[in-house]
């Protein structure tokens, strides 16, 4: 079927003292109802090229949208930690040898502990350079090496999704989600077009993933759907090489299986399966999530379901604002009496 898109751009922030990056709900970004696809992959490391980012593209498939979301450590408990789009565009970060230029748009949690602050996740459109390098290739598999450049230490890691077409997929709906989630708690609602049929229907799935940084040792975030647990151990550092700030690093995506194996945190991939929260004739469902220790980044989430999504927090997927930018959040860069916090680097054991 033909695709549906939509899209929403945040304009850049003018982020000094007194600024912030957004906090809110999870926001989508992009999202698409028709034969779609979805591929998630993620890596963190303090290596000088910290590693490999993976992609599973169907040969025949179409790219329409991918977007690289790179989260660097919280500001002010780094002093150094990346706050505007220009130091993470002129921080040397690459993808695949090609130099990373454009974010445009920041986005990653609020903490209420003020020493924490918050997380600038800068997220870029690398559309074209995906195309770029998936064209006339004969293997649906791909691997790129990343790396992060002067900002080294000072990034956990960086996310790659990738949003495709291919007529043999089913009509499905993807839709990626901004973090900015505030530690505390937020609710995010989602609802369909037209109400589903049975969720235990062999055809029918809906996949949910979330991304989180400067997570690990048994930090994690609570998610409910609908009220009811769906996971207490979210967080980890399962795709980070080390454990050490600027490596802390996990996302749902390739590799991971959504069966809800959540009965421990090191069971926990963070790919989830909704359907066990659906029930036939549901017109929507909601996610909470909240981060008990107020430390973890919840930077970005993902859905992929056979329902046809219609809104997000009461937004009409057909009639966004492409220039409407979240409110910024609550946090205010602080003072310089809580910079002397900053001297203990904040390293999990």
């Amino acid at each position: 079927m033909q695709g549906r898109s939509f899209i929403r751009s945040a304009l850049p922030f003018a982020l000094a003292l007194g600024a912030s990056a957004a906090s809110a709900a999870l926001v989508p970004s992009y999202g698409v109802v028709g034969n779609v696809g979805l591929s998630v992959d993620g890596i963190g490391s303090n290596n000088a090229t910290v590693g490999t980012v993976q992609a599973e593209i169907p040969v025949s498939a179409t790219i329409l949208k991918a977007f690289l979301y790179t989260a660097g450590t919280p500001f002010p408990w780094y002093s150094s930690s990346p706050t505007t789009l220009d130091a993470y565009n002129s921080a040397g970060i690459t993808l695949a040898g090609n130099a990373i230029t454009n974010y445009d748009t920041l986005v990653g949690a609020v903490s209420t502990r003020p020493e924490l602050g918050q997380w600038f996740t800068a997220r870029a459109d690398v559309t074209s350079l995906v195309q770029s390098l998936v064209v006339g290739a004969a293997t649906s598999s791909f691997s790129w090496a990343m790396a992060e450049g002067g900002l080294n230490q000072l990034i956990d890691g960086s996310v790659l999704a990738v949003v495709y077409s291919d007529a043999s997929l089913p009509t499905s709906s993807v839709v990626l989600l901004d973090g900015g989630q505030a530690t505390g708690g937020e609710t995010t609602d989602v609802l369909f077009s037209t109400p589903i049929g049975d969720p235990s229907d062999p055809t029918f799935f809906a996949h949910f993933g979330i991304a989180s940084s400067f997570s690990c040792c048994s930090q994690a975030s609570r998610i409910t759907v609908n009220g009811d647990l769906l996971t207490n151990f979210a967080g980890n550092n399962d795709d980070g090489l080390t454990v050490t700030d600027g490596s802390l690093l996990t996302v749902g995506g390739l590799g991971d299986d959504p069966a809800n194996n959540v009965g421990s945190y090191a069971e926990d991939d963070e790919l989830y399966d909704l359907s066990p929260f659906l029930a036939a004739g549901d017109a929507g469902f909601s996610i909470n999530t909240f981060n008990a220790t107020n430390d973890d980044n919840i930077f970005l989430a993902h859905l992929h379901t056979t329902a046809l999504i219609d809104t997000i927090n009461d937004d009409p997927i057909d009639d966004r604002d492409v220039n409407d930018v979240p409110e910024p959040g609550p946090f205010a860069l602080v003072g310089i009496g809580l910079l002397g916090l900053l001297c203990s680097r904040r390293q999990k054991h």
